[in-house]
């Protein structure tokens, strides 16, 4: 049986945020209103994540708890459950697989969501989009983009890029397997296979303006990824390649800041590279963990929280949760 066990509201920008547990196993989903013309909801793939990329929220010393996915049945009851109750009188729904987990380490919970995407229309959407972000795009992602073909699902790929810089990609990322360009190389493949099936594309267009089935993502975090070096890499890359880029700003951790850097980065990118895609996007949902690498880490970490941290969570919970 699964239970709902809170719901919390960010009164700085509405985001919404509603966690869930089967048997101990948490589900978190966040609904979004940034977008003027459609809802976004955000969904995890995993209960769990013990992949360690150092700029995550939910890494942390002494959590023991592995990897485990969810199940289409399970994330659909969830959706179920809160999404009639906030949506919004829009047609349309954007699915972001960007929550807990690694999407490509769980497709088959992508593709099967897709395959009812009926139940998501009753709801009271029309048109429907889809988009996952990703840290270690990976050989699966060959096998995963003939599913995609196949059932002519118009998915969008983002890529967390963070560093090109393969070795201090490892050190933020240490989960991830292939080099920086390998990557790239993969996520341009993805691109060409799937902007070649006309029926994806119709449907992609009903969300995205340009063919951008690839959108990098990159948070500038102070002495680690925010040197020269590291923006002409970037450069070069986006000249090869043609991606947009998106900077987001860096919910810090620990001993992890904001780099200071991102107007001379988005300067300099935008004056050698006048046609490239750059966006600027602050995440929604800072206050109730629904922002880019923070959650409600009090249900993923009780087990490593000490007395101050639980305190905290409490004096949180006051602040954030209705009814």
């Amino acid at each position: 049986m699964i239970n709902r066990i809170g719901i919390f509201k960010d009164n700085k920008d509405g985001t919404i945020k509603a966690v869930y547990e089967k048997n101990k196993d948490i589900i978190e989903i966040s609904i979004l209103y940034n977008r003027y013309d459609r809802d976004v909801i955000c969904i995890p793939t995993h209960h769990y994540c013990n992949l360690g990329c150092k700029i995550c929220h939910l890494t942390k010393e002494g959590f023991t708890k592995p990897m485990k996915k969810i199940n289409v049945d399970d994330l659909l009851f969830c959706i179920k459950d809160i999404l009639p109750i906030y949506k919004r009188n829009k047609k349309k729904l954007l699915v972001s697989f960007m929550g807990v987990g690694e999407p490509l380490l769980n497709t088959e919970l992508i593709i099967s969501l897709f395959k009812r995407e009926d139940e998501l229309k009753k709801i009271g959407y029309s048109f429907i989009g889809y988009s996952l972000s990703t840290m270690m795009p990976n050989d699966s992602l060959k096998d995963f983009m003939k599913i995609v073909d196949e059932n002519n699902m118009p998915l969008k790929v983002h890529f967390s890029l963070h560093t090109p810089i393969s070795k201090k990609r490892r050190e933020l990322i240490p989960s991830t397997k292939l080099d920086v360009e390998d990557a790239l190389e993969l996520l341009n493949d993805y691109q060409k296979f799937i902007e070649k099936n006309k029926t994806i594309m119709n449907r992609y267009h009903e969300f995205h303006v340009y063919n951008d089935l690839i959108e990098l993502h990159y948070t500038l975090i102070k002495d680690k990824n925010d040197s020269l070096l590291e923006l002409k890499k970037v450069i070069s890359y986006l000249k090869k390649y043609g991606f947009i880029i998106k900077f987001l700003v860096f919910n810090e951790k620990d001993n992890l800041e904001k780099s200071k850097n991102e107007d001379l980065w988005y300067e300099a990118i935008k004056n050698n590279l006048p046609n490239i895609n750059i966006k600027r996007y602050s995440p929604p949902g800072l206050n109730i963990g629904s922002s880019c690498g923070k959650f409600t880490k009090h249900y993923y970490l009780g087990e490593a929280e000490d007395e101050e941290e639980r305190k905290e969570f409490i004096k949180w919970k006051e602040m954030y949760e209705i009814s």
